[in-house]
């Protein structure tokens, strides 16, 4: 399962597909930075601007749950982890892809302490690296780092730590290198350094789809071309305005601070780490090769039929 933070399941955002929709759901919800976007559309009332009345967040988990609670609960829109929804498209669960929430990776990297002799992915011969999960998604990102630098899986030993956990087995000297994300980077920037991140291999790579199900293509389209301009236009203020949309985040997020959140939102706009619905042929067929890595594909697909464009705001790019 794919997901720009190495998240289990990062399946985000809900929303329900009623003539009135009152919350949205987001998993990790103000844990992760697609956060951020999501928080300026609410906290500036651009929902409401466009005619969508989205007015509370409730936090969800996972991105098959995402799913599966989009139909089993009514909700009908929903920023996704992009292994989870091909998964479901392949299985003719009745959704569509309508944009791209996300295909930037470099968020996801892997630190040493400030005072370690690691300085690169080749240093870790023979040593422990950290990941999430022995099948997660950051295996298969450390699989590609490795590669890179002529080496696999079995020239170190990965440790799974699971999400977040790697930082305290670093310190306790159970890990020579770890993976980490944002805010967790910026928050520990002054204690350890960046050997690798995933940019590194892919600098475009789809980790998050919008998805929406066939009952609101089909019944509220008009909601759901408010809710995709709602999303552009609060990315686009999140690069516009990087300190304040990360001051206005601050509030939504956990175990953070306005500095923290400050220093990742400003990092993550370099990178253009949220998309504005723009489909990236390049970033797609980077995702082919990651969920045929992680085996959520046996054979590569075609994104076509799995998409939607007439939802896009204009300046959007669609799928061609």
């Amino acid at each position: 399962m794919l997901r720009t933070l190495a998240l289990a399941a990062a399946g985000v955002l809900l929303l329900c597909p009623a003539a009135r929709a009152d919350s949205i759901h987001l998993s990790h919800y103000g844990e992760v930075m697609p956060t951020v976007p999501w928080a300026v559309a609410l906290s500036r009332h651009m929902f409401q601007e466009n005619g969508v009345d989205v007015t509370d967040v409730i936090s969800s988990s996972g991105g098959g749950t995402t799913i599966r609670n989009m139909l089993a609960g009514g909700l009908g829109f929903g920023e996704v982890a992009a292994g989870a929804t091909v998964s479901a498209l392949l299985a003719g669960v009745p959704v569509k892809i309508v944009g791209v929430g996300a295909d930037d990776v470099s968020e996801n990297v892997w630190v040493v302490p400030n005072a370690s002799p690691i300085h690169g992915i080749k240093d870790l011969k023979g040593k422990n690296m950290g990941i999430t999960s022995p099948n997660g998604i950051t295996t298969a990102y450390a699989t590609l780092l490795l590669a890179k630098n002529g080496m696999t899986l079995k020239d170190v030993n990965a440790v799974p730590v699971g999400t977040g956990a790697g930082i305290a087995a670093l310190d306790a000297g159970k890990l020579d290198a770890t993976y980490e994300y944002e805010p967790l980077f910026s928050r520990d920037a002054a204690k350890y350094r960046i050997i690798a991140d995933v940019g590194d291999v892919y600098p475009k790579l789809v980790s998050l789809f919008l998805v929406a199900t066939q009952d609101i293509i089909d019944h509220h389209a008009d909601q759901l071309r408010a809710i995709m301009l709602t999303y552009k236009e609060a990315v686009d203020f999140v690069y516009a305005h990087p300190k304040e949309a990360a001051d206005i985040a601050t509030p939504y997020m956990v175990s953070t601070n306005q500095d923290i959140m400050e220093r990742a939102v400003a990092r993550l706009a370099k990178f253009r780490a949220w998309d504005d619905g723009s489909f990236d042929k390049t970033a797609l067929d980077n995702l082919q090769q990651i969920l045929l890595l992680t085996g959520d594909i046996k054979s590569k697909v075609d994104f076509k039929p799995m998409v939607d464009n007439r939802f896009l705001p204009a300046g959007v790019k669609p799928l061609d």
